[in-house]
């Protein structure tokens, strides 16, 4: 049995963190980090009140530090887009990385949502 002592284990954990910036009608999001489940329920709340907001007209979605998505997270990004249509706002993503973009390829997510 080979012991580490622990001051050799270095453990990374990525958790998920998002900022909300406002700027005249625009909201950026930047989103940083691992998405799941877990981290959704408070992301999607906040998303619905700025689409709700009579002051934002426009949503952009900034992936650049976003490292990791699962299907709740492409789950977020169907009902934003459907909220945003019913409410007549749009939504852009920003900085996907090649591994996002082949997710929303996959997901046929890129055809839906203007990018940046």
């Amino acid at each position: 049995m080979i012991v580490f002592p622990l001051s050799d284990v270095v453990l990374t954990i990525v958790m998920f963190q998002y900022e909300i910036k406002r700027e005249k009608e625009k909201a950026y999001i930047y989103l940083s980090g691992s998405m799941s489940l877990r981290d959704t329920p408070k992301l999607k709340t906040e998303i619905k009140e700025l689409i709700d907001s009579d002051e934002v007209k426009e949503l952009i979605l900034d992936f650049k530090n976003l490292t990791y998505l699962d299907s709740s997270g492409i789950g977020i990004l169907l009902h934003t887009y459907s909220w945003s249509k019913e409410n007549g706002k749009k939504v852009k993503m920003a900085h996907l990385s090649n591994e996002i973009r082949t997710i929303f390829s996959v997901a046929n997510l890129l055809e839906i949502f203007e990018t940046e």
